[in-house]
């Protein structure tokens, strides 16, 4: 009697049939075909992922382009337009791609897009009936109740002042070398001790080195620059709110009038000179100055804080009319890039440095800086209220 086999397995009534093993290999296959590829996934969602950041990174370029080239002619940034221009189908990311864009304009330029204030947020925050200016900044977030937003942007330096001030002091070695400059390009002038007859309103005028890291002579027009912080610390001073016959009686007494082309430009700009006139026109568009006619409402709500202290008086003409009386007061952009304390602050210094020019006859610096302080307070009461820094 042959021995029973002592091998564990299933019994033959156990075991799968042949077509029972066909059915499970094709439902195996068909589960294979079903199951997604996670290694495949992951490569989709990372090149999704990419597709999406180097778009990202297209449209911070392309806004900071436009940017640079709006600061090239001075003119602001409509929000439509960088919608448009930079953002296109991220229209909805524009904070987002706002942020990446200064992100790398201050670190790499020293710049930042800015959104200029409105006419309404400039009268809050000279009323003081807004949010603290420094909780704002701290933030980044405006209360509902504020105005509207103008959706106009600029660009502006972010640099350190005290960068700015190491950067404007004078080195021998960089004066030598822009001596060298001007005898290339203005040999005429070399070993003459006359003075260029630039009395021509089309004359070229002979640009000024200061043997400093920034170039003023050929990076800036420091003469129309120079003109429009007068004309901003005038306004300042008389409340805000200046009135045209005011304003030009002042700088008809710095030789700034209607007559032939008073504002010169050096060099590096396609015109030469322009009257003052043009100028202020110029200011206008380029948002530094507002002009509006006397009696409006704008800026006048809170009476001295806003320049309400300011007689105004209406010209009658020979028809017994009233002529139309006009005033002017500070830009957006004036606000965002210069402020109202430091025009009082340059204001100040260079009154003190003036009167103590002759060093045998100052007081000491802390007896200076004492007088500084005193005459910013004295521009600051006859502002009307507090001063404001940039915006």
């Amino acid at each position: 009697m042959p021995r029973a086999s002592q091998r564990a397995g299933p019994s033959q009534s156990q075991r799968p049939s042949q077509s029972q093993r066909r059915a499970r290999v094709v439902e195996e296959e068909e589960d294979e075909e079903e199951m997604p590829s996670t290694q495949n996934d992951g490569d989709v969602d990372m090149e999704d992922a990419d597709d999406v950041t180097n778009d990202t990174t297209r449209r911070v370029n392309d806004l900071i382009r436009l940017a640079l080239f709006m600061e090239h002619k001075r003119q602001p940034m409509r929000r439509e337009d960088i919608t448009k221009k930079a953002l296109g189908a991220q229209s909805r990311a524009f904070n987002q791609i706002l942020e990446k864009a200064n992100e790398k304009m201050r670190r790499e330029l020293g710049m930042e897009i800015v959104e200029l204030p409105s006419r309404t947020a400039l009268q809050q925050n000279i009323d003081g009936d807004d949010e603290p200016q420094e909780n704002r900044q701290a933030t980044g977030i405006k209360k509902k109740s504020t105005a509207s937003s103008s959706k106009m942007y600029i660009t502006r330096s972010c640099l350190d002042p005290l960068l700015i001030q190491h950067a404007s002091e004078m080195d021998p070695k960089i004066l030598e070398e822009e001596a060298a400059d001007e005898a290339t390009l203005f040999p005429a002038y070399m070993g003459s001790d006359d003075e260029p007859d630039d009395s021509s309103d089309e004359a070229e005028r002979r640009p000024k080195y200061y043997g400093s890291l920034i170039s003023w002579s050929k990076a800036d027009q420091l003469g129309p620059i120079g003109i429009l912080y007068v004309i901003l610390a005038l306004i300042l001073v008389n409340g805000r709110v200046i009135s045209d016959a005011d304003l030009r009686r002042h700088l008809t007494a710095l030789r700034l009038t209607d007559i032939g082309k008073s504002v010169h430009f050096n060099s590096s700009s396609t015109t030469r000179a322009t009257s003052l006139n043009d100028y202020l026109t110029h200011l206008i568009k380029h948002y530094y100055l507002e002009q509006r006619q006397a009696g409006g409402d704008a800026g006048v709500k809170k009476g001295k804080r806003a320049g309400g202290g300011i007689k105004r008086v209406r010209a009658t003409g020979e028809d017994g009319t009233e002529d139309k009386v006009y005033e002017w007061m500070w830009g957006p952009r004036a606000h965002s890039e210069v402020g109202e304390q430091a025009v009082a602050r340059f204001v100040a210094e260079f009154m003190v440095e003036t009167e103590f020019a002759d060093p045998d006859n100052a007081p000491s610096q802390e007896r200076q800086d004492e007088i500084v302080d005193k005459m910013y307070g004295g521009i600051e009461k006859a502002s009307g209220g507090a001063l404001t820094d940039v915006m």
